[in-house]
């Protein structure tokens, strides 16, 4: 399949399609379509896994995150071009080259219509980029919310390209698509009134009329509203034929010239403050530097036309003068109203009541920027309808009747970049394109962090990108180096913070302990002395320090964090971090009292007695909320490390590391029982520094068989002088396993590890060095001596509440008797295993790669390849590579025995070099077997 960038063609205004070499390119699955689809309407950014998930399944697989990564892949081969999609933190990113999609030329026209130099060059501009659209979304991949943002992007642009038909005199012209227009979107009063003005610029005033009464009809029937006050006061104009125009009064600021994104909140904006019967009030508000007033500055010029008495702009806080009152906001509002100072009243409440006075029946437009409480802004709420007030704020406001809220968030990558454009120029920015983007990241893509960074950037043209990159990597000093004159993130956030009440502030310091990825509310409140966590999150999120992420879940943008960082410095937070790892400890109780029904790990580490926490019951099975708090368990047994409680750490990590298994994200796991092993070292503690080495190898046995073993020698060698006879038999058994894995059976490590395990307390270490050594025999050819130990070793196993103990034993009777050519048998040990599965995956995973080639002994080809195909899917959607190469083996055995031959070398050959690779080999003669007979018959 061709892989030249330069020949691609991506689609999405309409009907998606993709194009190389001129050639359509077609996918035949649905997933596959709408991953594409969604990366594409995210150019150049990446894009969270969850919201991926999200659009291409209607309910969450098992293990999502692992079912996208193989869903990566499979459109990646799709594609013929590896490098096409790239793997990102948090998310995925789709590398899209200049012309190859018809959305960024979209993006591009209509961002370079709004920076034209007249109304000409700007409608010539949006023609263009409307002429990219065909067909409609009905048919695309995309998700329902993805297909209203991009529809919303065509209708701003053609309305505004309309807008600029009748400025030019072309309302003959633009009748017939206008009546199109309102039949298509008939809940759209915009199009009605341009159709009304249109009609009312050819001197048809009876159509006009007609058009209202029409467009009144079906407003009332859908929404039961009467039409608003453009609507209403064109139909008077109809009426008379007199002109409805307006001399305004401005007094907003000047558009910066260098701002970019955010189409779909200006249109969204522009729909919340349309002049009706009441005030339109509307509080745009988010974290510090997200660029609120910039936006409101450019939403309300876009908006002059629809009030035409006057817009007014009063910025509330000056870093000099500091808050301005509502008395002095009032002043300031009725001398922009035309009333002469001396005739002010002096009373803050005869103040409001003249500016109400002064507004009545206008339509006049009120811009206040960064409004610190409702208080201070309420009196100059105008009292009748027609008037419109945009507010932004660093809180929601909630105190503010009537208003609408509208939460803004940092830019996307892609808007990041056009800002680093226009402030510093596109080459400079082209020719470091990754610095670029990281620069990007590193601001959080904050418009305040990268107008400092632009800044600095323009203060040295010649110097690289990478300079400023490589100072902003360090956390300690980041928020130190996005400071300019004028402008300081730290100082931004700082204000925000002194204006939250002591608690919240608290609250603040604390996230400090919690993860960026997301946490809970309870977590929050285990770290603040056990208050309220749900009133905590609260506070914060209505002060846009937290933001939501899902699932009841907040985190701290990354700047914040750093800012809670600092701010946390100045305290001892060693107290904290201990209430929540002793509540973590307490759930940990659970979740390894689930676990331990499907798992034979070495018990966990006693550790030091703790005082009991009283918990409130779970919302879900203990195993769920470990999965769930994956990154909060792992950074507080890394900071438990830190604080130099190994033992505390070791425990907790062998209570929830079986759970966290089934995840798999193994060499995660592999790295926190390093942490651990390293801190106890440390101190001194040998035995649980080789404990959790022993933890490590059984974690890397998913992707290196080879380092487990070494791993696990060593640490026999150490349990046998520490004297740990159960954690002996258990590294014992760890590398009779590898060697087995690696087809070097060493039947001696095997009998002496059952030979220590049979004098030793453990059942199930006994258990387990028992069938491993089974696993061993087999390999040897002494299968019936193995048959003869695992049917003993099952009766022991069955005294104990281990079910996935029994249904290995069982599994490996059923290979026993495929050895011996028993079908009949394996069937059975197959079937008895079953009801033996407990959710663990990896259980189920073994077991029907089992019955693949049970099937497959029985001639059941078909079945066994299906089989063989659900382990392999279950093993990559946990990330274990081991297990999933190793049931590609047998998916290539039944291929190939059913006459599928061509797919059956294929994939012994992908199978056995992966096997390989990692260091097991124990299967590599089954794959021989097929790649030989493959040669001899060609």
């Amino acid at each position: 399949m061709p892989n030249q960038r330069a020949t691609w063609r991506f689609r999405l205004l309409g009907r998606f399609s993709v194009e190389t070499g001129g050639k359509p390119l077609e996918f035949r699955s649905r997933l596959n379509r709408t991953l594409l689809a969604t990366l594409l309407a995210h150019p150049g950014e990446v894009v969270p896994a969850d919201d991926l998930i999200d659009a291409i399944w209607q309910r969450r697989p098992k293990n999502a995150i692992n079912s996208l990564h193989v869903l990566v892949k499979r459109l990646r081969a799709a594609l013929g071009d590896a490098d096409r999609i790239r793997a990102e933190p948090g998310g995925y990113r789709i590398e899209v080259a200049e012309g190859e999609l018809d959305l960024v030329e979209f993006t591009t026209l209509t961002e370079a219509a709004c920076h034209a130099p007249d109304e000409a060059t700007e409608r010539a501009r949006l023609a263009t980029a409307l002429g990219l659209w065909a067909d409609d979304l009905a048919l695309s991949p995309l998700a329902e919310r993805e297909r209203e943002e991009l529809e919303e992007l065509r209708l701003t642009a053609l309305s505004r390209r309309i807008e600029l038909d009748l400025e030019a005199g072309q309302a003959a012209v633009a009748v017939p698509e206008l009546r199109r227009l309102t039949q298509r979107y008939p809940l759209r009063e915009q199009f009605w009134a341009q159709l009304m003005r249109a009609l009312h610029q050819t001197g048809a005033q009876a159509e006009a009329l007609a058009v209202y009464a029409n467009a009144r009809a079906v407003l009332a029937e859908e929404l039961g509203v009467e039409p608003g006050a453009q609507l209403r006061e064109l139909h008077a104009a109809a009426l008379t034929a007199e002109d409805t125009r307006w001399e305004p009064v401005c007094q907003l600021p000047a558009r910066i010239e260098d701002f970019v994104g955010r189409r779909a909140t200006l249109a969204r904006i522009g729909e919340l403050l349309e002049p009706g019967e009441t005030t339109r009030l509307l509080v745009v508000w988010g974290q510090p530097g997200v660029g609120k007033s910039t936006l409101a500055i450019q939403a309300a010029h876009r908006l002059r036309a629809r009030y035409p008495d006057g817009q007014w702009f009063a910025t509330l806080y000056d870093r000099h003068s500091g808050r301005a009152s509502a008395h002095e906001l009032l002043e300031q509002l009725l001398l922009a109203s035309g009333l002469p100072a001396g005739q002010v009243p002096a009373r803050t409440g005869a103040r409001s009541a003249a500016l109400r006075a002064r507004l009545a029946d206008k339509r006049v437009l009120l811009v206040l920027d960064d409004a610190a409480e409702a208080a201070q802004i309420a009196p100059a709420l105008p009292g009748t309808g027609g008037c419109g007030v945009l507010i932004t704020s660093r809180r929601s406001l909630l105190d503010l009747p009537g208003g609408r809220r509208l939460r803004i968030d940092p830019l996307r990558t892609a808007s990041g970049i056009r800002m680093l454009n226009q402030m510093i120029g596109a080459d400079r920015v082209e020719a470091e394109r990754e610095h670029a983007e990281e620069l990007v990241r590193l601001c959080g893509a904050l418009p305040l962090a990268l107008r400092i960074a632009g800044a600095r950037l323009s203060l040295r043209p010649d110097a690289p990108l990478s300079t400023l990159v490589e100072r902003l990597r360090g956390e300690r000093t980041r928020l130190d180096e996005l400071a300019v004159e004028g402008m300081e993130v730290r100082a931004s956030l700082a204000l925000t913070y002194g204006g939250l009440a002591a608690p919240a502030q608290v609250a603040l310091r604390r996230t400090a302990l919690l993860p960026r990825t997301g946490f809970q509310a309870w977590a929050l409140g285990a770290v603040t002395d056990g208050s309220d966590g749900e009133r905590l999150v609260e506070a914060l999120t209505a002060s846009a320090l937290l933001e939501p992420c899902g699932n009841a879940r907040y985190r701290t943008h990354d700047l914040v964090a750093l800012f809670a960082q600092d701010v946390a410095s100045e305290e001892d937070q060693t107290p904290s971090l201990r209430s929540l790892l002793d509540v973590l400890l307490a759930r940990g109780e659970e979740v390894h009292r689930e676990a331990a029904r499907w798992t034979e790990e070495l018990q966990p580490y006693q550790g030091t007695s703790r005082p009991e926490v009283d918990l409130p019951p779970l919302d879900c099975p203990p195993g769920a909320w470990a999965a769930r708090e994956r990154d909060l368990l792992l950074s507080v047994i890394d900071q438990a490390c830190e604080a130099g409680w190994h033992a505390d750490a070791a425990r907790l990590a062998d209570l929830v590391v079986p759970a966290l298994h089934l995840g798999g994200g193994f060499e995660m796991l592999a790295a926190i029982r390093r942490r651990i092993a390293e801190t106890a070292r440390a101190a001194g503690d040998e035995l649980v520094a080789w404990r959790a080495d022993y933890g490590r190898a059984e974690a890397s046995l998913a992707e290196d068989v080879s380092e487990s073993e070494r791993t696990f020698v060593a640490c026999a060698k150490a349990f046998e002088e520490l004297g740990a006879t159960t954690e002996l038999v258990f590294s014992l058994t760890g590398v009779a396993f590898c060697r087995l894995m690696r087809n070097e059976p060493d039947l001696a490590t095997a009998e002496r590890a059952v030979e220590i395990g049979e004098s030793g307390p453990d059942l199930i270490a006994r258990c387990m060095a028992n069938r491993t050594l089974a696993q061993t025999l087999q390999q040897v050819d002494r299968t019936r001596e193995a048959v003869w130990i695992l049917k003993k070793t099952s009766k022991e196993a069955a005294t104990l509440s281990v079910p996935s103990l029994s249904a290995g034993l069982l599994r490996e009777l059923a290979r026993a008797a495929l050895r011996l050519g028993d079908v009949d048998t394996a069937d059975a040990a197959c079937a008895d295993a079953a009801p033996l599965l407990t959710g663990n995956p990896h259980d189920e995973g073994w077991l029907l790669q089992l019955r693949s080639r049970v099937e497959t002994a029985q001639g059941r080809y078909c079945e066994a390849a299906t089989t063989a195909r659900r382990s392999h899917d279950i093993f990559t959607d946990l990330g274990d590579r081991r297990a999933a190469a190793s049931s590609l083996i047998w998916l290539a055995d039944a291929l190939w025995h059913g006459g599928d031959r061509r797919d059956a070398v294929a994939l012994a050959r992908q199978a056995r070099d992966e096997l390989r690779e990692m260091g097991s080999t124990i299967l590599a003669p089954q794959a021989e077997r097929i790649l030989a007979e493959a040669a001899r018959s060609a």
